[in-house]
């Protein structure tokens, strides 16, 4: 029997395909093992089952034709993040999100998406921190209704959740940009309660061209570090 995954309509990231975070998520459980790079070739289309595909060392994702969607590895991955801020800086960061331009252009998002209620979308809601430029921070408490009987966040939806904090360090100040998530290479460290007082930052690492590489990182409420990747976004091409 074929192994297949789906991705179904509520785990949206840009319209018609999955959250990168989320896809990110459902990669790396399947492959089992970690760190774990996740490349996204396409957008993962929405409720449609994919096969996936085991090699030694890789799973894809494939659609009905064949062309690979995602891939996942397990790889070697260090990476320091910076110190996060201040339950209260992170709070406001989140409050200047949702007061700004950068609510979202649609909001639907599954990660960052405002117009998604509380127990639908994860709300994550990265803004500026005040005298930290190229950062952006939310204070995330997680929904029970993403965790699992024993009260813990699901790993897929903390996957999810280190998605696009990463983009966001990188408009700050500038207005909204379209990008698309190309690689999220990272690992989880903890679990997380639901309820609990969290942080998630999103921080510039490099610019290249269209290539954007951002760290992300997720802070239990004692402070402990609970998951963290780098990430590679792509800008769309400019019409000329």
């Amino acid at each position: 029997m074929t192994e297949t995954a789906v991705i179904e309509g509520r785990f949206r990231g840009p319209a018609g395909m999955g959250n990168g975070g989320y896809v990110a998520g459902v990669m790396a459980g399947l492959l089992g093992s970690q760190p774990v790079e996740t490349t996204l070739r396409r957008g993962w289309p929405l409720d449609r089952p994919l096969a996936i595909r085991r090699h030694p060392d890789r799973i894809e994702a494939t659609d009905a034709a064949g062309t690979v969607i995602a891939e996942a590895r397990e790889v070697p991955f260090d990476l320091a993040p910076p110190p996060p801020p201040s339950r209260a800086e992170a709070a406001a960061a989140t409050a200047w999100f949702l007061e700004s331009p950068f609510s979202h252009s649609t909001g639907l998002c599954f990660a960052c998406g405002s117009a998604r209620p509380s127990g639908d979308g994860l709300r994550v809601f990265t803004g500026l921190v005040e005298g930290r430029p190229g950062l952006a921070a939310a204070l995330w408490r997680p929904d029970p209704a993403h965790a699992d009987a024993g009260g813990r966040v699901r790993p897929e939806f903390l996957w999810s959740a280190l998605d696009c904090a990463g983009s966001f360090a990188f408009t700050l100040g500038q207005g909204p940009q379209s990008m698309l998530l190309g690689r999220m290479v990272g690992r989880l460290d903890g679990t997380v309660r639901a309820g609990e007082a969290c942080i998630v930052i999103g921080w510039q690492i490099g610019r290249e061209g269209r290539k954007l590489t951002a760290g992300t990182a997720i802070f239990g409420e004692d402070g402990g570090l609970r998951g963290i990747t780098r990430s590679l976004w792509v800008t769309p091409l400019v019409a000329s």
